[in-house]
Parts: C-alpha cells; structure tokens; sequence
C-alpha cells in the first residue's frame, strides 16, 4: 500500500482536518461576533487594513454585513460548526482506513459539486476552479481505489467466527 495512492489519501485526510479545524474556528469567531454591530466590526476591519471602501467587493460586503441580524449569523456559525465536525469525522475515518469514511467522503464531496459547477459557470477564479477539480479528483480517486480501505465491518468491529 505505498506510493502515489496512499500519498493522495494522506493528502485528502490532512485537507479534512485543516479545514475541519479552521471552520470550526470561523463558526466560534462568528458565534462571539452575535451580541455586536456587524457593520461597526468591519468598519474597524476596514479602517485597521486601510482598504479602499470605493473598490466594488467591499462595497458590497458592507451592503451584505449589513443585512446580518444575531439569529442570521447564529445558523450560520451552527451549519458551519457541523461542516467542520464533519471534515474532521472524514479525516479520523479516512486515517482509521474505514469503509463508511470512504463512502461518506464521497458522498459528501460528491453533494457540493453541481453548486462549485454553478459557482464556476456563473464566474470562474483560480479558487472556484481549483476547488472544482480537487473535489472532481477526490470522488473519482476514492472510487477508483477501494484497495486502500480493506473489508472492515461498518463500525470497525470484527465479528467472531463460531464453529
């Protein structure tokens, strides 16, 4: 089980777990960020990094930030929370090589990719397309390579052969 697979298959779990971690972190910076004025928050961002308020992309945050309420930014941070929990149940499943990681890796890569092919249609950037393609590339690899994920009963548990 060495080479090109097993490096593709390291790669996929330590880009489960960091991102995992870094939505997790986001979702808690989102949730400490409910009880205070949104636009008062990126006024200060604003004024902290010196941006031109007159360029189009932060004129339109600030239009956006502004449409924000606490309960608004409470789902948000909730569903953001549980997409990181599940990139990490990914990576922990995918590292223990078990067969419901695979199949939950795919499926869940696999459920966002018509929305990356919207994002991609409606304007391609670097990032929107080479996100496309790593997701593309993750179901089609652990499709392609059952042989990294050995015949392990659904939650790891070796059933006992009696006579």
């Amino acid at each position: 089980m060495t080479g090109k697979p097993e490096f593709f298959l390291k790669f996929i779990i330590w880009e489960r777990l960091i991102k995992g971690l870094l939505l997790i972190l986001i979702s808690l910076k989102g949730m400490s960020l409910m009880n205070r004025d949104l636009r008062q928050v990126v006024d200060g961002l604003i004024a902290q990094f010196n941006l031109d308020v007159d360029r189009s992309v932060i004129a339109m945050t600030l239009k956006k930030v502004g449409m924000i309420n606490g309960h608004l930014l409470f789902i948000i941070s909730i569903a953001v929370f549980l997409y990181g929990v599940l990139d990490l149940v990914e990576a922990y499943g995918l590292h223990k090589r078990r067969r419901w990681a695979e199949y939950l890796t795919v499926f869940a890569t696999a459920l966002f990719i018509p929305f990356e092919i919207y994002e991609v249609l409606e304007k391609l950037t670097l990032i929107r397309g080479g996100a496309l393609i790593l997701n593309v590339v993750i179901v089609i690899f652990l499709i392609r390579h059952k042989e990294l994920f050995p015949n392990t009963p659904f939650l790891g548990k070796k059933r006992e052969v009696r006579p």
